[in-house]
């Protein structure tokens, strides 16, 4: 029998005001014993088998952050290598986002957010280019941080994502310019809107209009490891600590690659996407909450010289990524990244490696919204049948 604990609430399920009125009337119970009505209920959620105690932890005041990374907070979990936790991840600004929420509330909210971390910046990052500008924490709500026991600056953190249970709505949006430019054609529709959409789980679609169903592919849009350098630093531009990646393919049966950068780790996770496309382009996907998200956590002390930079595995492809504030060094970052990546992992030589890019890497546009804009690198392992490859082409390095 496997143990449990942490339990925490259900994300909101029904309308705003319903949804609101559950928040207050449970929030606090929540933060002193971890036990809800809903208790029952979250038991039986189906989980894949697992081995070892399996943590569940639960979306509240005390277990979430705005959007933002501070490696002075205090990790809310602690686990060990090698077990699981089921977390449960909120809506934007804190839970504020549920349906009937319209653009002008959206910005006051996020206005408020703002005020409340005045001291937030976005990371100064030679690599990406990242420069420190004051901008507030992210409108991103995240669950964490959790530290893994014997996780040390320069060991690589393994995070199978096993399964993803997604909330029952969520919500695309692109801001008024006069607030916050932001969407890649901003200039062309600088009135902001919020459109609300409904999952069905049934047949894994949301009506995007009547007549057109989009299939869920839901993904964790934040998911990243503690940043080293001291103070609070935006969600909004990924890095080396993976953070807002925002990869359609982190999707249940991945497995993501980060390098450590603190002590513990102090992994958090968020910003719920239910579906999204090559290349996030008016600020959101279809974004909402998880019920849970169930990750295995595995500290990796022999893939220092093969991980360095975000890197993530599926059943059918390897994928290196490249971050930049100019798209084309994206490009370039991720391509690098997948020769240095055949080089020592299959034994090519550079210019084969760079040759095999050319002709069986696809090029994928991760997001065009977050500052620091994404490119990533799709390895085929369908190819690789040789007798010297055996072995080498698992879902797991």
């Amino acid at each position: 029998m496997q143990k449990r604990e942490s339990l925490g609430i259900e994300g909101p399920k029904v309308d705003r005001r319903t949804a609101l009125k559950l928040g207050a009337a449970l929030g606090g119970a929540v933060a002193f014993n971890g036990l809800t009505l809903k208790t029952a209920e979250a038991l039986d959620i189906k989980r894949p088998e697992v081995t070892g105690k399996m943590h569940i932890l639960g979306a509240n005041d005390q277990t979430t952050t705005e959007g933002y990374w501070d490696s002075a907070t205090t990790p809310v979990l602690s686990m060990k290598s090698g077990e699981v936790v089921s977390v449960e991840t909120n809506t934007h600004l804190k839970g504020k986002m549920v349906p009937g929420v319209e653009i002008q509330e959206w910005m006051a909210y996020y206005k408020d957010v703002i005020a409340k971390t005045p001291e937030t910046y976005t990371r100064p990052f030679e690599k990406t280019g990242a420069k420190k500008i004051k901008k507030g924490g992210g409108h991103h709500t995240l669950t964490g941080p959790i530290a893994v026991e014997g996780a040390q600056v320069g060991d690589v953190l393994q995070i199978e994502i096993l399964d993803i249970v997604p909330g029952p709505y969520g919500f695309n949006l692109n801001p008024e310019t006069e607030f916050m430019k932001l969407g890649l054609l901003a200039d062309d529709y600088p009135k902001g809107r919020v459109k609300w959409y409904y999952a069905d789980p049934r047949k894994k679609t949301f009506e995007f209009l009547p007549g057109v169903e989009i299939p869920l592919r839901p993904f964790p849009g934040t998911i990243g490891v503690g940043i080293s350098d001291e103070g609070m630093w935006s969600n909004v531009p990924p890095g080396n600590h993976g953070g807002n990646l925002d990869n359609k393919e982190l999707v249940a049966g991945s497995v993501l690659y980060l390098p450590v950068l603190v002590k513990g780790a102090m992994l958090k996770v968020g910003d719920a996407h239910l579906a999204q496309g090559d290349g996030e382009v008016n600020l959101n996907a279809l974004e909402g909450a998880f019920k849970n998200i169930t990750l295995r956590l595995t500290v990796r002390k022999d893939l220092n010289s093969l991980v360095n930079w975000p890197f993530a595995s599926t059943p059918t492809h390897w994928i290196t990524m490249g971050i930049h504030t100019d798209l084309l060094e994206s490009s370039k970052m991720a391509v690098r990244n997948a020769i240095a990546f055949l080089a020592k992992h299959y034994g090519m030589s550079d210019l084969d490696a760079y040759a095999f890019c050319s002709m069986a890497v696809d090029l994928h546009v991760t997001q065009l919204v977050d500052y620091t804009l994404g490119i990533h690198a799709m390895i085929p392992k369908a190819v690789f049948v040789g007798e010297p490859y055996r072995g080498k082409t698992n879902l797991l390095l």
